[in-house]
């Protein structure tokens, strides 16, 4: 037995005010001297004991009544004795399959009509009184409704106009969400309808899936009864598109974009030169031939450009006939950029060419500008002195570049600071002319400010001696990096630092595994920082790349929405050779580039989940 209103029972506890008032009054009497009492005494002594036990008897009855109040009000529930249940109202959730695979033809229909009509008769069977809840489990679990409703021909309306189409079900994460809205429902009796094709991508043949569903109905405070309806066929077999893959870094007018679309046959027939078609904004952009055997999956390539800039979908179609033609297609935005502005705060300008701390840096960013080619570049620079860093001069700029930047104003690091919390992004570069202690104090601030790591000790000479280190060469993880993993893009190995910065401590060094997504910004490469720093930035600094002696070279860090990258060494060739190297062009293009597109916020979400429009 349980109670649904348990909180209710303590009104039990008011059984204590009767008792009170029966032993106050109890105590309150008059004594009177009566000569002729001793004539009642016989009858005194003869009805005492029943005067007693009547008294007893009233006084539990009073005690009884707040009692037996208190506990009906808490709604106890007899959960074992289900057979006595009768016509009484239900309280039940309906868990209807809205997956890819319900809107597949069998010769008994489509499997979403099935499921719908299944539906649709449950309710109609329901006691008068009877509450709902209907939730959908393709993508995320969603309520048809906010809330249970007593009314079942609004239920069978919505019902009726339902579409599905809305990817993989999560079942496990459905049946929480079922669980949660049974346990706000009111009636006593309880029931967790299931409706589904089955499917073996959604429900394994496995024991441990049936043992979680199992663990999860158990742990329910009133254990609902359990009710599986299955719909449809066995379809034969089913070809989809499985995924598009492109690259996350922001893209300009013009410029090329590969797509890498999945394919998929999970059947066991063959489909020769099958037609894919890629749609540029709902417009046939081109289209290819592929064959897909059994049970096998392959890839098609195909290469995009726009003309404007903006949000565009890409859509790939792949023409067959299958039962299951929702997931032939597959969609996803693409935002193109007319241009990405990169405001250079130089720290130690020059008027002599390439003399100036950002020069090289200018010239990497907008190579077809300054070579006064008729290509336009992507990347539009603006120099400034730190003068000149004001919120004005933030307002339309996607990324920051601090170089060889002595100090800043109070009043500008309150600025830089909301510029990045709110989805700006920072570079930061050091110099000869670099407060460090103001930095550390400032803007790495205790590890509460910008700077992802504290400007410890400058090693190395400026003297072009052939001494120094170099970048360590290995297969690099980070979004901003990963060109240089294919040789004929360049070896980063080759160039000489002179001088950097040690970034931290490195003594001491720990492993943390950091998990990365095309569109995460962040490597997964176990890089490791300072054991005394270790535990405050092992979930938030990344190593991007190291230098041979250990040191880190590219360290980045999120803040708020905006992320800040910092560099171990200069812009300009006052401490390396690696402005001079044709690596440099790229590596800057790539950092910058990757940085601006990762602060975006995505254009292409999960089925079911929220989106809020303004």
């Amino acid at each position: 037995m349980t109670l649904l209103n348990g909180i209710l029972a303590f009104g039990a506890a008011a059984f204590i005010i009767p008792l009170i008032i029966h032993i106050m009054n109890r105590s309150r009497f008059r004594t009177i001297e009566w000569g002729a009492m001793h004539l009642l005494d016989s009858i005194v002594r003869v009805n005492h004991k029943r005067f007693r036990i009547e008294q007893l008897i009233l006084l539990l009855m009073r005690c009884a009544i707040p009692a037996v109040l208190a506990f009906c009000l808490a709604r106890p529930v007899l959960t074992g004795w289900k057979d006595l249940a009768g016509n009484a109202p239900v309280s039940a959730v309906i868990l209807l399959d809205t997956s890819y695979s319900m809107d597949a033809k069998s010769s008994e229909g489509k499997h979403l009509d099935l499921a719908v009509e299944q539906a649709v008769a449950v309710l109609k069977a329901m006691s008068r009184g009877s509450e709902v809840a209907v939730i959908q489990t393709g993508g995320r679990p969603t309520p048809i409704f906010d809330q249970p409703v007593f009314d079942p021909s609004l239920m069978i309306e919505q019902l009726r106009q339902l579409k599905g189409g809305f990817g993989a079900s999560q079942m496990p994460e459905a049946l929480d969400v079922a669980l949660v809205t049974l346990a706000g429902m009111s009636n006593v009796r309880r029931e967790l309808i299931i409706i589904s094709d089955f499917q073996a991508s959604d429900w394994p043949a496995d024991a441990s899936f049936a043992e979680q569903i199992r663990r999860q109905t158990a742990a329910a405070e009133i254990q609902p009864a359990l009710t599986l309806l299955r719909v449809g066929v066995e379809t034969p077999g089913n070809v989809s598109v499985e995924g598009l893959k492109f690259s996350s870094k922001a893209l300009g007018v013009g410029q090329q974009l590969l797509i890498r679309a999945s394919l998929k046959n999970h059947g066991t027939e063959t489909y020769e030169k099958a037609r894919v078609t890629l749609l540029r904004d709902g417009v046939e952009e081109s289209v290819s031939q592929v064959d897909l055997d059994p049970q096998s999956t392959t890839q098609t390539l195909f290469e995009c450009r726009f003309e404007s800039a903006g949000s565009h979908v890409l859509t790939v179609e792949l023409t067959v006939d299958d039962p299951l033609s929702t997931d032939n297609r597959y969609s996803a935005a693409v935002n193109v950029w007319e241009k990405i502005d990169v405001m250079l705060v130089d720290g130690q300008p020059s008027a002599e060419p390439l003399q100036g701390e950002t020069d090289f840096l200018a010239v990497a960013l907008t190579p077809f500008t300054l070579g006064r080619l008729k290509l336009v570049d992507l990347l539009q620079t603006k120099t400034i002195s730190p003068a000149g860093l004001n919120s004005a001069a933030l307002d339309s700029t996607r990324v920051v570049v601090l170089a060889n930047v002595p100090k800043l104003s109070d009043e500008q690091v309150i600025i830089l600071t909301s510029y990045v919390r709110s989805g700006g992004t920072l570079l930061v570069f050091p110099g000869d002319r670099l407060d460090t202690a103001w930095y550390n104090e400032k803007l790495f601030a205790d590890r509460g400010g910008l700077l992802p790591l504290p400007f410890s000790a400058a090693i190395g000479t400026h003297e072009d001696n052939g001494k120094g280190t170099r970048i360590v060469s290995q297969h690099f993880e980070h979004p901003a990096l990963e060109l240089f993993n294919v040789p004929k893009n360049g070896d980063l190995s080759t160039a000489t630092i002179r001088r950097w910065y040690r970034l931290g401590e490195a003594k001491t060094t720990i492993a943390t595994p950091l998990d990365v997504s095309p569109t995460s910004f962040q490597s997964p490469q176990a890089n490791a920082v300072d054991q005394e720093e270790a535990s405050s930035h092992a979930a938030e600094v990344i190593v991007m790349a190291r230098l041979e002696t250990g040191d880190p070279f590219l360290v980045q860090k999120q803040v708020g929405d905006g992320l800040v990258v910092q560099m171990a060494t200069t812009c300009d060739a006052d401490w390396s050779d690696l402005p001079l190297r044709p690596t440099y062009l790229p590596l800057m293009q790539q950092l910058v580039t990757t940085m601006a597109s990762q602060v975006s916020p995505s254009q292409n979400i999960v089925t079911g989940e929220p989106v809020v429009a303004l």
